[in-house]
């Protein structure tokens, strides 16, 4: 019985107790980007911002990074000329086969740092992470960015160099773009998240979209925990997946969705925790034998 694989439905609300300090749990907090926080990031990747607020997010991340033609979403998402010049993004990074001339100039004549880099080894969604570490690593290291970069691949050359110390602390980066649009853009940004896990897993990743939000759950206990689940701003209870998109099958146990399961495994090709709901009033537990991405629905109004 103690292997058995079982779906077990739960009532819709769930009192689910969180970990105590004493547990190893990795804590996800998907909505930290509705208070402001220090060591958080928003990217701004070539995607259409939609209808998401855009201003609530930016006042409460540190850094604000786009990524190539991202800068043309920044420039276009704003019709007002002055709320325009009072979001500018301190990095614009990528190759710039998207980049408009006239936004390249726009930023980097308000004091955005423009970092070319040509090399097609790293997606422009890979260099906007890599500026992010390498402005949160250290000082020193922060203030190279702000130097002349070589523009064929100088960020990761510096980020070979720089020394691993204790400012590798919990980082936090909010994309906006990344998933949807071209499947192949989403499947590179999916994969980059799983790649990041390994070589800096103390950087948390949250993609943003106008229909969820979506993150990696690590290997082990994972608490995801959302204060209460007004947060969602859905009239139904909010939908989530729990999606073995890595290059293992998985073994899942949860607790505190509508569809709970036990000892489930779980791969593309096989079954998939798709259209599953929270049941949990302020949290719930994915513990996974490998990482797995969780999308959790959201409507506009949570932001």
């Amino acid at each position: 019985m103690g292997n058995e694989e079982l779906v077990i439905e739960r009532a819709d609300l769930l009192e689910v107790t969180e970990p105590s300090a004493a547990e190893d749990v990795n804590w996800i907090k998907p909505f930290e980007f509705l208070r402001l926080q220090p060591r958080t990031a928003l990217v701004i990747l070539n995607q259409s911002i939609g209808a998401i607020n855009l201003l609530k997010i930016w006042g409460n991340t540190e850094l604000h990074v786009c990524a190539d033609g991202g800068a043309n979403q920044l420039y276009d998402y704003f019709q007002d000329p002055e709320a325009r010049a009072q979001h500018i993004p301190q990095f614009i990074v990528g190759d710039f086969d998207s980049l408009r001339t006239d936004v390249k100039h726009y930023y980097s004549d308000r004091g955005a740092v423009v970092v070319e880099q040509q090399t097609q080894y790293s997606s422009d969604f890979m260099k906007a992470a890599l500026v992010v570490r390498l402005y949160f690593l250290l000082d020193s290291v922060r203030q190279s960015l702000y130097d002349e970069i070589d523009t064929y691949n100088g960020l990761a050359e510096m980020a070979e160099k720089a020394q691993a110390s204790n400012s590798e602390e919990t980082t936090r980066i909010y994309y906006l773009g990344g998933i949807g649009g071209r499947f192949d853009q989403t499947v590179q940004s999916i994969s980059q998240m799983y790649s990041m896990n390994e070589s800096t897993p103390y950087i948390q990743q949250f993609f943003i979209t106008n229909d969820d939000i979506i993150f990696l759950a690590k290997k082990g206990k994972n608490y995801v925990s959302y204060g209460n689940k007004n947060q969602f701003h859905t009239s139904t209870l909010p939908c989530c997946g729990l999606l073995p998109m890595g290059n293992r099958p998985v073994v899942l146990n949860s607790y505190g969705l509508k569809y709970d399961v036990e000892n489930w495994h779980s791969l593309i090709g096989g079954k998939v925790s798709s259209s599953n709901s929270v049941a949990g009033i302020s949290g719930f537990y994915i513990d996974t034998s490998d990482a797995l991405v969780v999308n959790i629905e959201i409507e506009h109004g949570c932001l």
